[in-house]
């Protein structure tokens, strides 16, 4: 029975330790995502090709077009 407690003990340990460690790399790994994603968008500009979704129709209708 004491080797079995002792066991116990042991794997509970382990186990708690594993999880607050998990979580402590989780909520670090969230502040690091977010300062990265506002330290970028002092860099954004916003300039390029505005995104327009693949459509048939339009296809279709510059073919007709031309």
């Amino acid at each position: 029975p004491v080797a079995v407690m002792c066991g116990f003990a042991v794997w509970f340990v382990l186990t708690f330790s594993i999880l607050i460690g998990m979580e402590g790399l989780s909520a670090f790994l969230h502040a690091l995502r977010l300062h990265w994603v506002e330290f970028n968008n002092k860099f954004y500009d916003g300039t390029g090709v505005k995104f327009e979704p693949f459509s048939f129709k339009a296809v279709l209708d510059s073919a007709e077009e031309q």
